[in-house]
Parts: C-alpha cells; structure tokens; sequence
C-alpha cells in the first residue's frame, strides 16, 4: 500500500508534509478494524479529522454512513473532493480542525467523531472534543502516539494522571482497542501509536451547567503537584469548606490531587461550587 500513496502522492505533485504530521495507514487489517468499529455507528454522521487520502473514507462509503471529513492540507482536500465528491453522503471542510465548531456540523443529526490525530496537537484537539461535546452524547475514536495515550489512559497515584486526564474521564469512559506499531504507517513515526475509544457516560454524571468552572477546578486541583489538595483550592474556596469536603470525600487532610477518583473529583466538585 505505501507504493500506491507514493504514486498518488507523486501524480499529485505533493510531498509528505512534517508539519501536518503525515503518517498514513497502511496495515489493511488494521484499516478494516477501524472501519468496521465506526460503522457500528452508521445511523450517525461520522466526522473524520484528518482523512489523509481517505482510505477510511472509502471503507466507511461503501456503507450507507455519512462522512464529513475536515482536512486541512488543501491538495488532499480537492483529491478526496475529485474522488468521492460525486457521493451525496460525502462532504469536505478544507479547514484546520481547530478551527472548525464540531457542533455547527449537521445539528439535526447524532455524530461520531474518528482521526488519526496529528501528533503534535493531538492534545488541543481532544480537549476542543470534549470542550464541545461533552454533553451531546457523542462517541470518539481517536487515534493518539503512545505518551498521550498514556495519560488519557491513567489512573491515580500514576505521574501521567493530571487534569488533562480528569477532564477526558469525568465525562467519558475511554478504552484501548487497538495498538498500532510504526511500520503500520508510511512513513513510519518513530513512536507507538494507540486506538481509544470514548464512550459517554450517563446524563446523570454529566456537570453540563458549569462545566468552564469544572475545568477550571481541575486545573486549579493540579496546579502544584507536591501541594496538598488543600493548599491548591484556597485560592477558588473558603478553606473551611474544603475541609469539610475533603472529610466527606477522603481519608486524609493532606491528600494530594493524584491520588483522588474521577468520581471524587465529581462530587468535591459539587460540594464546593456552592461557594464559590
């Protein structure tokens, strides 16, 4: 497969670009993987960041799916529209994703989001997923190098386990489906690459009225990681009240950030917003 994208990139006149952060797919099992876990949301419009040359793409219009792809790189984004620009249930924003209200696409219809994400904005553009969508429902694959997939991943007590980590799993599940190596791609990146899959949690868990303090409180929770708990949120809350919320929720007075739950986070939350 990687002599196929070097002759289109060749007719194309276009050379692999670092700075969009370029790998292409080429395992076909893996392909096939991955397109056969978005279709199992074909009822909803797949958003795809990223198609690259679309080899997703194609796999996900055989099927009765609609696609809109957002590619930034402008020679790959008039090849798909030559390629399946003839197909009613395909479309194309020729845009930086950053850029783009993941909300202002087709309102009227559930998505699912999927990109083989950039590596070197890969964080920016989960945390603008969940920053727009954290409470509509939708499901995520998303395709991250190693490190990042690391901390998306974490658990308390680990170094990786930070506010970026709280702010993906207070509002959904997330799980490893595929690992992917680097001569899966072409060219090869000199790193690891994950598959993750997220998952909404119930409405119940949701913090959707107040979800910009949420975050700044997680921020605010990690801001000095050899501080306490404590420590960090005076500047948000009454000292007092964070002792009282601490009792309630842990052990320990001079509990550190790491160590707590996303559920704990949830409800110290919840305790102490009423003072703000």
């Amino acid at each position: 497969m990687s002599k196929t994208i070097k002759t289109i990139l060749s007719n194309l006149q276009t050379p692999v670009k670092k700075n969009f952060g370029q790998h292409f797919l080429i395992n076909k099992h893996k392909i096939d993987f991955i397109a056969d876990k978005l279709l199992d949301y074909k009822n909803d419009i797949i958003i795809e960041i990223g198609p690259g040359l679309g080899s997703i793409t194609e796999r996900i219009l055989e099927s009765t799916s609609n696609i809109v792809c957002i590619e930034k790189d402008r020679v790959f984004s008039a090849y798909l529209r030559d390629k399946f620009g003839s197909k009613k249930r395909f479309a194309i924003i020729n845009q930086d994703v950053l850029k783009v209200n993941f909300n202002e696409i087709n309102r009227l219809q559930d998505k699912m989001v999927f990109g083989n994400l950039p590596y070197n904005i890969a964080s920016q553009i989960i945390i603008k997923f969940v920053d727009e969508l954290h409470d509509k429902k939708t499901v995520g694959i998303f395709m991250f190098q190693k490190e990042v997939a690391e901390r998306i991943l974490s658990k308390p007590g680990l170094k990786s386990y930070n506010a970026f980590t709280l702010k993906i799993q207070s509002f959904f599940d997330v799980k490893n489906i595929l690992n992917l190596n680097e001569n899966d791609f072409w060219p090869p990146p000199k790193i690891k690459s994950t598959l993750i899959m997220f998952t909404p949690k119930q409405a119940d868990r949701y913090i959707v009225d107040n979800y910009a303090e949420f975050s700044q409180f997680l921020a605010t929770c990690f801001k000095a990681k050899r501080k306490t708990l404590i420590n960090n949120l005076q500047d948000l809350y009454p000292k007092e009240k964070i002792l009282s919320a601490i009792e309630i929720i842990a052990t320990r007075q001079d509990i550190r950030a790491e160590k707590l739950r996303e559920e704990e986070f949830v409800k110290l939350f919840k305790y102490l917003y009423r003072y703000r």
